[in-house]
């Protein structure tokens, strides 16, 4: 089970595209202390080799493997935009969990997203949370 923390939420995000939201999720990640400084480019070669939009509104950025060695520890941001995000192909992102993680770690943490995030209801819900205890307190619904 992933413990997301009011410092880990940024709500009331917007970008004008996926290149611009994958940069804040880097950013905050560097910001966080869980990656070095060119962070970025392993996340969006990422995004380039296979999408990370994993259906119901969501996407989970995360580095190409070749960019492991930028991990300082695994940890997470995560990021509501309530207009939405295109993430290409018709696909619209209205939450953005991004990860750093150490080895195959970034697959367990996928599995925790994927069955705490699975239906589109959830998402809208997440995506119109007014307040930060309010996101939190839908993310940890079972």
């Amino acid at each position: 089970m992933l413990n997301l923390t009011e410092e880990a939420l940024h709500l009331q995000c917007r970008a004008l595209n996926k290149t611009e939201a994958i940069t804040l999720a880097a950013e905050a990640l560097e910001a966080a202390g869980y990656v070095k400084p060119g962070f970025l480019a392993g996340m969006l070669a990422r995004e380039r080799s296979v999408s990370t939009y994993i259906g119901a509104g969501i996407a989970f950025p995360h580095c190409a493997k070749e960019n492991l060695d930028l991990v300082i520890k695994t940890g997470f941001q995560v990021f509501q935009f309530p207009d939405g995000v295109s993430w290409g192909a018709g696909k619209v992102v209205f939450v953005m969990i991004a990860v750093a993680a150490t080895e195959n770690e970034h697959i367990s943490v996928l599995a925790n997203i994927a069955d705490l995030l699975g239906d589109e209801v959830k998402t809208t819900l997440l995506a119109n949370a007014k307040t930060k205890h309010d996101f939190i307190e839908q993310f940890e619904k079972v």
